[in-house]
C-alpha cells in the first residue's frame, strides 16, 4: 500500500511539474462549458414553448387573436425552434473545437500558459459565440418582418449579457434583439433593424479580434517593462554605490 501510495504521489508530483495537471484543469473546464452550452441551450430552447409565459400561450392561442397572426406565430415558432436548436449545436462545437485546439498548445509554464495562450483564445471564443447570437437574432428578425408575425427566439438576450461583462464592448449591446416579433405597418423598419443586426454580426466578430490583438500588444509592453525593472534597478544601485 505505502509503495503504491508513494508512486501515485510521485506520478502527481511529477504531472505537477510538467504542467499537465494545470494544463487539463483548464481545457476540462473548456469542455464542461461546451457540454453545459449545449444542454443548457436545449433546455432553454425546449422550456420556452410551453407554460404560462410560454410562446404559445402569448402568441398562438391567447384570446381575440387573429387567425393570419396565429398561423404566423406557428410557423414562426417552427422556424424559431429549428433555427435556435441549430445555433445551440453550433455554438457547441465551437466551444468543443476551441477547447481540443487548447489542449494541443505546448505547455512552458503557467502564467504562460494562462495569459499568453488560454485567455487569448478565450477572448475570441466569446467573439465567435456572440457573433453567431446576434446573426440568429438578425436571420429570425428577418424571418419576422417577412411573416409579419412573432418569432420564437429564445437566445436573443444573451449577446447583451456577454458584451455588457467586457470593457468597452457594451456598445455593441444595442444589437441585442430580446423579442422577435413583425408587424407589416412597420415592415421596413423591422426587416431594416433584422438586417443591420447581421451586419453588425459580422463587425462584433471583427472588434472581437481587435481586441484580442490590443490585449496582447498590452500583454508585451507589461511583460517588456517588468523585465525592464530588473535590469533599471540594478543599474541605479550601481550609480548610487559609485556616487557614494
Amino acid at each position: 500500500m505505502e509503495s503504491k501510495y508513494n508512486k501515485f504521489i510521485i506520478t502527481f508530483l511529477a504531472k505537477l511539474d510538467d504542467g499537465d495537471v494545470f494544463k487539463n484543469i483548464i481545457t476540462l473546464l473548456f469542455s464542461i462549458s461546451a457540454y453545459l452550452l449545449l444542454f443548457g441551450g436545449i433546455y432553454l430552447t425546449v422550456n420556452g414553448i410551453l407554460g404560462s409565459d410560454g410562446f404559445i400561450t402569448s402568441n398562438i392561442t391567447v384570446d381575440n387573436i387573429a387567425v393570419g397572426t396565429a398561423i404566423g406565430s406557428s410557423i414562426g415558432l417552427l422556424l424559431g425552434f429549428l433555427i435556435s436548436l441549430i445555433s445551440v449545436w453550433i455554438l457547441f462545437s465551437i466551444l468543443k473545437k476551441r477547447s481540443e485546439q487548447l489542449k494541443e498548445v505546448e505547455y512552458t509554464g503557467l502564467i504562460d500558459y494562462i495569459f499568453n495562450k488560454t485567455l487569448p483564445k478565450l477572448i475570441l471564443v466569446i467573439g465567435e459565440l456572440v457573433f453567431i447570437l446576434v446573426f440568429y437574432g438578425g436571420i429570425l428578425q428577418i424571418i419576422a418582418s417577412l411573416a409579419g408575425s412573432n418569432v420564437y427566439a429564445p437566445l436573443g438576450g444573451f449577446p447583451s449579457i456577454i458584451l455588457n461583462m467586457l470593457p468597452g464592448m457594451d456598445i455593441f449591446s444595442q444589437y441585442t434583439i430580446t423579442q422577435v416579433y413583425g408587424d407589416y405597418d412597420y415592415f421596413s423598419e423591422l426587416i431594416t433593424m433584422g438586417i443591420s443586426n447581421v451586419v453588425a454580426s459580422f463587425i462584433i466578430l471583427i472588434a472581437f479580434y481587435i481586441y484580442k490583438e490590443i490585449y496582447v500588444y498590452l500583454l508585451k509592453l507589461a511583460t517588456n517593462f517588468i523585465g525592464f525593472l530588473p535590469n533599471f534597478a540594478i543599474k541605479l544601485a550601481i550609480r548610487t554605490k559609485n556616487e557614494n
